[in-house]
């Protein structure tokens, strides 16, 4: 459904670009939606799960800054969402020798399984999301969003230059 009836509009767009950006914002909202349901089913939020998946692929001495840095989230985020997964019995800190101020993240054997059940739903809706999409069309899509990324990024740092001279 073009996005102007999906956001029911009363006159199309005019304008290509910004009617892009919104579909964008829309999109990923209504992934994030969508990937909420799933996890609310397992008592996980979007932000738990991805804790959780991405210590499963990276599960060699994570520290809660790391864990931070990868999900792009703040400090006071990650730990929250580390409280939660630790009281759930999911994840575990442990001291990092010699540095009393950090931790590693591990998985527990109960954080695993749990990984391993909700995984291939996971994907499964990814890729019902993405059916009729060939891989062609996802390298497309990705490097479309990659410049877009960049050129934001660009649009970031001349921003904060300028407010700093």
């Amino acid at each position: 459904m073009p996005l102007d009836r999906e956001l029911n509009l009363e006159a199309p767009f005019k304008d290509i670009c910004h009617e892009s950006v919104l579909s964008i914002i829309r999109t990923a909202s209504v992934l994030s939606n969508a990937g909420d349901q799933l996890f609310r089913q397992f008592d996980l939020t979007e932000a738990q799960f991805n804790v959780l998946f991405s210590l499963k692929y990276n599960p060699h001495h994570v520290t809660q800054t790391d864990l931070g840095k990868r999900l792009v989230v703040t400090r006071a985020s990650i730990t929250s969402v580390l409280d939660k997964l630790e009281s759930k019995g999911l994840v575990e800190r442990r001291d990092v020798p010699n540095n009393r101020r950090s931790y590693h993240v591990v998985l527990t054997a109960k954080g695993f399984a749990l990984v391993d059940e909700v995984e291939p739903l996971y994907r499964e809706n990814i890729y019902k999301a993405m059916e009729g999409l060939g891989e062609k069309d996802c390298r497309q899509l990705i490097r479309l969003l990659e410049t877009i990324r960049t050129q934001v990024g660009a649009i970031q740092e001349t921003l904060s230059g300028a407010r700093s001279s």
